[in-house]
């Protein structure tokens, strides 16, 4: 079985999930070849990207800015948001990625926070993880 037949078989969110992390990879393998071949701006943009080895996502400089998110968000609203959620016991992958791990959590804490379940991460469930 090929891997393009398996992808068909993911229902459809986790197909959505899985292009999303094809795209996002080959964006910053696209921006690490033109980097090394010093295309002009792609090496600050290179750089300036935290890795998700070293950025701390639950430091308080990722609290500024609460967009919402739910299934299928990415990036690094939703890294913060995963970093927040272990800060609770929820502990998921933080790999910017909005998906069923995150959406479990984050309808988990909504009921301990006694706030409307929806699974989407908006104003209210940003002042409870918070």
């Amino acid at each position: 079985m090929s891997p393009l037949s398996t992808l068909h078989e993911l229902v459809p969110e986790e197909r959505m999930i899985t292009h999303r992390r094809i795209a996002v990879s080959l964006s910053a393998l696209s921006l690490a070849v033109l980097g090394a071949l010093g295309v002009p701006g792609t090496a600050q943009a290179v750089t300036a990207a935290p890795s998700g080895a070293t950025a701390n996502y639950c430091s308080e400089g990722w609290s500024q800015n609460h967009p919402t998110i739910g299934w299928g968000s990415a990036g690094n609203a939703v890294r913060h948001a995963q970093c927040k959620l272990g800060k609770w016991g929820r502990h998921v992958a933080i790999d910017g990625v909005f998906g069923r791990e995150t959406y479990n959590a984050t309808v988990s804490l909504q009921r301990e926070c006694g706030i409307p379940v929806d699974g989407v991460i908006g104003p209210q469930t940003w002042r409870c993880i918070d």
